[in-house]
């Protein structure tokens, strides 16, 4: 929470030196305190926060993009007059751990048309999800476990010494 904090700090140092506190100079701020603490992470020891903020914008990019290509798909199926939606239940081996990961990830595949997740297993380490639209179960767990690796990004921490 360190650059967190510093972000905020730096942000109302910067709408107080531009003597205007609004919405607008309080982001321009962040945006440019980031900038800051992105440049020097070893010096102001902002690494992990550089990372997971960098690491979560890339995550919500992504996931756009494919809430947008879900969505042409069913769309697409939608206009057929026989669509071969290919109906499936897959499990899904899973590498997050922990509730908030997982009902992070079950949301995340949820939101995205064409994929609902179902529930987990008893030890937590398989995901069950119900897939249409998907080649084969491969595909379907595929872009599961993309999904997931992007989500990893963002929750892992950044071990001692390493770069951005």
């Amino acid at each position: 929470m360190k650059g967190f904090t510093l972000n905020l700090l730096l942000a109302a140092v910067w709408a107080l030196f531009a003597g205007e506190v609004s919405t607008r100079e309080l982001a321009a701020g962040f945006v440019l305190g980031f900038g800051i603490l992105a440049l020097f992470p070893q010096a102001l020891g902002t690494r992990g926060y550089v990372r997971r903020t960098l690491a979560a914008l890339g995550f919500t990019l992504f996931f756009l993009r494919e809430l947008t290509l879900a969505n042409v798909q069913v769309a697409l199926f939608a206009l057929q007059r026989r669509p071969r939606l290919n109906p499936m239940i897959v499990a899904v081996p899973l590498r997050v751990s922990g509730d908030h990961a997982q009902t992070l990830l079950a949301a995340a595949i949820t939101l995205m048309p064409g994929t609902v997740a179902l529930g987990f297993s008893a030890d937590r380490r398989l995901l069950y999800a119900h897939a249409i639209g998907a080649e084969s179960a491969q595909a379907a767990r595929a872009s599961i476990l993309k999904v997931e690796a992007h989500l990893l990004r963002c929750l892992t921490p950044v071990p001692q010494g390493a770069a951005l």
